[in-house]
C-alpha cells in the first residue's frame, strides 16, 4: 500500500509537530517520531524529514527502509506548488521547544 499525499496531509493537519535541534552523540537526526509527536530539526531538508517522520507515525509497523523509500517518492511526486503548501502548513502547525536528547533504544 503506497499511502497518497492527501493521507500524509490530514496527518500533518493533526499537528503535534515541534521544530527543535535533536542531540545525539551517536547519530545526526533531522527527524524524530515519538508517539503522536513528531521533533523535526530544522535544517534544509524539512519536507522530506517531515513526510518521513509523518510516514513513520502514520505507519508505525513499516521498516525504516520502506519510510525512507516512500518519503522520497512522495517528494519526487510533489511540484513546486504542492512543496509551497506543505510549507506554509508546516509553519502553521510546528512549535518550537528546547533541544530533544535522543536515547539509544
Amino acid at each position: 500500500m503506497t499511502p497518497a499525499l492527501t493521507d500524509l496531509y490530514d496527518e500533518l493537519k493533526r499537528g503535534r509537530i515541534y521544530e527543535c535541534n535533536l542531540r545525539d552523540p551517536n547519530w545526526v537526526l533531522d527527524g524524530l517520531q515519538d508517539g503522536d509527536t513528531i521533533y523535526i530539526d530544522p535544517r534544509p531538508a524539512i519536507i522530506e524529514t517531515l513526510c518521513h517522520e509523518l510516514l513513520h507515525r502514520r505507519f508505525p509497523r513499516w521498516s525504516e527502509r520502506r519510510v525512507t523509500r516512500e518519503a522520497r517518492a512522495l517528494l519526487s511526486r510533489m511540484g513546486e506548488s504542492e512543496l509551497a503548501s506543505w510549507w506554509r502548513a508546516y509553519l502553521k502547525v510546528r512549535k518550537k521547544c528546547r533541544p530533544v536528547p535522543v536515547e539509544d533504544e
